[in-house]
């Protein structure tokens, strides 16, 4: 098989990426299904596309969210109706600047931005509303998008005895695909409510200034464990579910 042929081949494999314009408010990106394991290299193209629409211009990525679903028979979990929302900026005019590529965080910084989280998932874990005005505006969360996240973090419970608590991961300074530069922590989160036999994904928190965050993105899928029962998962499968 010739070269040519086999990146014909890649490509058709691919997800579509489609751009929709929306008036006032910059762009949309939509990628209808693709598996899990190759979230990144689909955000990767997305973003990609998103810079190539920007042109000479900077680009700024707002909310993405999504769909998603275990698939049984292949025990994969899909990833359904992703879509990015991004603009395009001067970066002349820009009021954000980026932190020094070797800023780091004081174990004091650390310690505040785990407890700013805890306070958003123990919001989250009794569906208060109150945890909508501790994410970032450009997400453009709405009541409904809000009533969906407490019921993808609520659904799979056989309990109400637990919590919901997040686990420190690292920090990043300027990280590709963040709406702004800047420092962000990176958080999973460990779920001991019954009916819950673990997580995916996490939350990205930005550092506005010292004693200061918000929440930039929040991407966590909880696997119930009447799946993993039913299907008799093992460990290595339950990764698998994970894997990005």
């Amino acid at each position: 098989m010739s070269i040519l042929a086999m990146a014909l081949m890649l490509a058709a494999s691919e997800p579509g990426i489609r751009i929709e314009a929306v008036p006032g408010r910059g762009y949309t990106a939509t990628v209808d299904s693709f598996e899990s394991a190759t979230f990144g290299k689909v955000m990767e193209r997305v973003q990609a596309e998103a810079v190539r629409r920007c042109g000479k211009l900077g680009t700024r990525f707002g909310r993405h969210y999504f769909d998603s679903r275990i698939d049984a028979a292949r025990n994969v979990m899909m990833i359904e109706n992703l879509r990015q929302n991004f603009f395009c900026f001067d970066p002349v005019t820009d009021p954000y600047k980026p932190v020094p590529a070797d800023w780091t965080a004081s174990a004091a910084e650390t310690a505040n931005i785990t407890v700013f989280v805890t306070r958003f998932l123990e919001r989250l874990n009794r569906g208060d509303a109150a945890g909508m005005a501790m994410m970032d505006p450009i997400i453009e969360i709405s009541k409904a998008d809000w009533d969906g996240l407490v019921k993808g973090a609520t659904q799979g419970r056989t309990g109400n005895a637990g919590t919901l608590t997040p686990k420190f991961v690292t920090w990043s300074n300027n990280p590709a695909g963040a709406a702004y530069p800047g420092a962000y922590a990176f958080f999973s989160v460990i779920d001991d409510h019954p009916g819950i036999e673990g997580t995916c994904g996490g939350i990205m928190v930005q550092r506005v200034r010292e004693n200061e965050y918000r929440i930039s993105q929040y991407d966590v899928q909880f696997i119930p464990t009447a799946l993993v029962e039913q299907r008799g998962l093992t460990d290595d499968e339950l990764d698998g579910l994970c894997a990005r």
